[in-house]
């Protein structure tokens, strides 16, 4: 079975899914957007797995030269095209000829949030997503979302857990509170994620404000993959002193982070993946979660942590402060989280999953052809 996972980036989940589907012996490569990193070329177990289009200002040419080779290395029959994300995949009208012939899966994520409100991608993305065979949803509440806004048939949607590669978060060996600036009696909330003006932080700096009131060792970290001026300028603005904002940070720096922490606090209503929560849940934090999102769905499940409404800040508080002022509370809902997450599905139990499926895929797409 040959499989082409088509990207818009190497970032670490498609890598990891790749090896893990070559541990089950398919014939994988990664094609993808952008240049990857280092450690991608001078791995020589990789190295010639990883297929990909440089980018130019010009993003008609690169989805087209994506698509084109694409179907250069799928054959009708043998191999199919696995899509992770609607970006470029959605917007692209040529994808739906490319792929007329090739079976394909589609796995999705938070784009599905602003797809519907951009007029024409929303007809190109649901055309995309209904002639998938699956439709790849890492939680129910993104399942939920697809059927209500893109009217897509229940039964074309596969919950699959975004649990590839949370083995490797595994607490680090040395870890220094003092290197991000912690002291050893600080009380730590976290939050990990993005600052957009979306995601709800406003009302977690406002929130922690009233905590830091009551809590004197109280200490907020806030850490981004992206850049933090917004964030920094509004701890600033709101009047923070024991509030950190670490940008730019990768994704081998978070188990550092998780590892300092005592309370992991997740405040966007509009994140449907949730990959933060299960990552600070494997750490056994306990999880302070606002209602609407994947969020929700991981801390009731598993019991985990405490879920608020979104955008109510001394609700935001009052859970904040519960759990600094109890130290058993604590304990008792990180295990009850890190117990939960680790009978999530293992990376490779993902793949065979997806063996399955890719299986179904081309066994109906070679009744179709009849």
């Amino acid at each position: 079975m040959k499989v082409t996972l088509l990207t818009a980036s190497t970032d670490v989940l498609a890598r990891e899914l790749a090896y893990a589907l070559r541990e089950e012996g398919v014939d994988c490569t990664v094609l993808a957007l952008r240049t990857p990193a280092l450690e991608d070329l001078v791995c020589p177990s990789l190295e010639s797995q990883f297929l990909v289009v440089e980018g130019s200002k010009d993003k008609v040419k690169s989805f087209s030269a994506l698509l084109s080779r694409a179907s250069e290395l799928a054959v009708t029959g043998e191999s199919l095209v696995h899509a992770l994300g609607l970006w470029p995949f959605g917007i692209c009208a040529s994808l739906l000829k490319s792929l007329s012939f090739i079976p394909y899966l589609l796995s999705v994520g938070n784009e599905v949030n602003w797809y519907p409100k951009l007029g024409a991608a929303k007809g190109l993305s649901e055309t995309a997503l209904r002639g998938a065979y699956r439709v790849l949803a890492p939680s129910e509440a993104l399942s939920r979302e697809l059927r209500k806004e893109f009217r897509i048939e229940e039964k074309l949607v596969e919950v699959v857990p975004c649990s590839m590669g949370l083995e490797r978060f595994a607490p680090p060996l040395d870890v220094s509170r003092r290197q991000l600036g912690i002291e050893q009696d600080d009380l730590v909330f976290l939050y990990v994620g993005d600052v957009w003006y979306t995601s709800g932080l406003e009302q977690l700096l406002l929130a922690f404000k009233l905590v830091s009131k009551e809590v004197g060792n109280a200490k907020l970290l806030i850490a981004t993959p992206g850049v933090a001026r917004e964030a920094e300028l509004a701890v600033r603005k709101i009047g923070l002193e024991r509030a950190a904002v670490a940008e730019c940070v990768s994704p081998s720096e978070l188990p550092q982070y998780y590892a300092a922490c005592d309370v992991f606090v997740y405040v966007n209503p509009s994140d449907l993946v949730g990959r933060r929560v299960l990552e600070a849940m494997t750490f056994g934090k306990p999880v302070v979660a606002v209602s609407g999102g994947a969020a929700e769905e991981y801390v009731r499940k598993s019991g985990g942590g405490v879920v608020v409404e979104p955008f109510n800040v001394r609700g935001l508080a009052n859970a904040m402060l519960k759990l600094a002022r109890s130290e058993e509370a604590r304990g008792v809902l990180g295990a009850r989280g890190r117990e939960w997450a680790s009978r999530l599905p293992s990376g490779r139990q993902v793949a065979r999953l997806l063996v399955r499926l890719y299986e179904g895929a081309l066994v109906d797409s070679f009744r179709w052809a009849l």
